[in-house]
């Protein structure tokens, strides 16, 4: 009879316990894979750099934690970059740890002055352990920071281009009231690579021209030039608008060091 008691208190314990444990991770907002968590890495858009090496981390992710331990196999391979030349190539076996959910993998880019275009490369991941494959390829894009070179809209020459207050896309007014200025008029945003701007702000470095659908070239006034947080290869320019501007598609251009970036079109009104 005695035997039997204990053995209830003791049950009902070990109940009781099971019962904190649970909540405690309920609390704590842990959730464990049922079965075994997929792996996924992200693509990255880095810039090329003018020598040596630069490391650049993708991320390896579990969609949940796992009471064990998971490896996969990661390997890169060449796309339009060129291993062992435009990139370091490798392959290891990476651990994420129990209860840990993602593991980052740093790939060496190597830097020149050549002008390449932009160039890609893949790091692909096979051989799990514990966990499946859901997104097992990450694309890095290598930006050639070499060529000066003003962004465009998707499959187009028309620029991507912005004005600088309201954000609004073209057609853009030469001369508008919503800016914070006396003179009316507007300022008008576009997006760089190859300034190899130092960092704060640069507009005495960089200078801008204006053609209009009469072949007139004007010079526009740099405003802005700094570089885009998180992107270290791209740069914002900001211009103002001359009210000598023809209205329709005007051509704009920019100067850094001597070099002048591509021609992108930026459709104007009057206002």
């Amino acid at each position: 009879m005695l035997i039997k008691q204990l053995f209830r208190v003791a049950t009902i314990n070990l109940a009781r316990l099971l019962g904190l444990i649970c909540l405690l991770f309920v609390s704590a907002g842990i959730t464990f894979a049922q079965g075994n968590p997929t792996l996924s890495i992200n693509d990255i858009t880095v810039p090329e750099g003018d020598s040596g090496f630069f490391q650049w981390d993708f991320t390896i992710t579990l969609s949940a934690p796992s009471t064990q331990p998971v490896s996969v196999t990661v390997s890169t391979q060449a796309g339009s970059a060129t291993s062992n030349v435009d990139f370091v190539a490798g392959s290891i076996v990476l651990n994420i740890p129990a209860g840990q959910t993602s593991q980052t993998i740093g790939v060496l880019i190597t830097g020149d002055t050549g002008v390449e275009g932009t160039e890609d490369f893949f790091v692909n991941l096979s051989n799990p352990v514990n966990a499946t494959i859901g997104d097992g390829q990450g694309m890095g894009t290598i930006i050639d920071d070499d060529a000066l070179f003003l962004l465009n809209q998707t499959g187009s020459s028309r620029a991507a281009a912005f004005d600088s207050v309201t954000f609004v896309a073209e057609t853009l007014p030469i001369i508008t009231e919503r800016n914070f200025s006396s003179d009316q008029r507007a300022r008008l945003m576009v997006f760089a690579i190859g300034t190899k701007l130092p960092n704060g702000e640069q507009a005495s470095l960089v200078t801008a021209t204006a053609e209009d659908s009469t072949g007139t070239v004007r010079s526009l006034t740099v405003e802005s030039a700094r570089n885009v947080p998180n992107f270290p290869w791209l740069s914002q320019v900001v211009v103002k608008l001359t009210d000598q501007i023809v209205p329709g598609d005007v051509k704009i251009r920019i100067t850094r060091n001597g070099q002048t970036s591509n021609p992108v079109t930026v459709a104007l009104k009057a206002q």
